[in-house]
């Protein structure tokens, strides 16, 4: 199968939102339950996952991620303000 460049572009596009919508789960699984008393290890735990997704988007380029991934940011901020300090 061959895959032309503007489809796999779409489709890296693709996965990338939903890493995206992973992360706001994955943050609500993880932390949501721990009422902010949060461990040097989880604020470790998190800083490792934020950075992973930024890394990935930031390679692609794509002003759109970019817009997703400041908006997913910003709720994550909203809902969890002591891992962006």
């Amino acid at each position: 199968m061959t895959v032309s460049p503007q489809d796999y572009e779409k489709i890296i596009e693709d996965n990338l939102k939903d890493e995206l919508d992973w992360l706001v789960e994955e943050f609500d699984q993880l932390f949501k339950e721990k009422n902010r008393k949060y461990t040097q290890e989880d604020i470790n735990i998190a800083n490792r996952i934020l950075d992973q997704i930024i890394d990935g988007i930031k390679t692609n380029n794509s002003e759109e991620l970019l817009n997703l991934l400041a908006i997913t940011l910003n709720r994550l901020e909203t809902r969890f303000p002591e891992f962006f300090r």
